[in-house]
């Protein structure tokens, strides 16, 4: 398989994941979590393998290992992960807000309100996630519909994440932007509407369970 093939299979992978995100993100997010762990395990025990000069075998296996360590400690750093998603959230929308109006955006001032992200996170776990979750996921669908069109690649992808932050898309403008921002709002609306009216009916489920 060459590498063509494997962009446009990851740019599926993301979009099918965005949309998974966008619906059942609150429901799916210690799952997600776990994942992500499990990821970032992977490619830390396999770089690990290489810097050492282990060989292919050995490098397999450290990444094995530290693939279930990363989901193990992941899942159990739960409410960790709730504090970066939030700080994350609130990050990326004052870089983005602030890219509008700013060549550069102050580093500091991302990183204040990001820590304020992360608490407030902490304090309302539920909504924050569902917003951030509902969010995140259609930006990564619209995102992957786009470079697919395009014909660009997983470069694409994230340079156009890169645009985002620094403002760049927006001052650019075009047709196409308003297009996929409209598609952005319709998916994120929707998505945060499912999460919530779902949070809602299961709660009324367990209340009729218990009465």
């Amino acid at each position: 398989m060459d590498i063509h093939s494997l962009s446009f299979l990851w740019l599926i992978a993301a979009f099918a994941l965005g949309l998974l995100n966008c619906f059942f993100g609150y429901r799916l997010f210690l799952v997600i979590v776990a994942i992500l762990g499990l990821a970032v395990g992977a490619a830390f025990g396999y770089s690990v393998g290489q810097w050492v000069g282990a060989n292919y075998f050995v490098s397999v296996v450290l990444a094995v290992l530290l693939a279930f360590i990363g989901a193990w400690a992941s899942v159990t750093a739960y409410y960790a992960f709730i504090f970066v998603i939030g700080a994350f959230a609130f990050a990326f929308a004052t870089a983005f807000v602030a890219g509008l109006y700013a060549p550069h955006v102050s580093p500091i001032l991302v990183v204040v309100v990001g820590l304020i992200g992360g608490i407030i996170a902490l304090w309302l776990q539920r909504v924050i996630i569902i917003i951030a979750t509902a969010a995140q996921g259609a930006l990564a669908s619209v995102l992957a519909v786009v470079v697919l069109i395009s014909g660009g690649g997983v470069d694409a992808y994230r340079t156009l994440y890169y645009r985002i932050l620094d403002g760049g898309i927006v001052r650019g403008g075009g047709v196409w932007f308003y297009v996929a921002a409209a598609l952005w709002l319709v998916l994120f609306l929707f998505g945060m509407f499912a999460q919530f009216t779902r949070g809602k009916e299961m709660y009324r489920r367990r209340r009729l369970a218990s009465a």
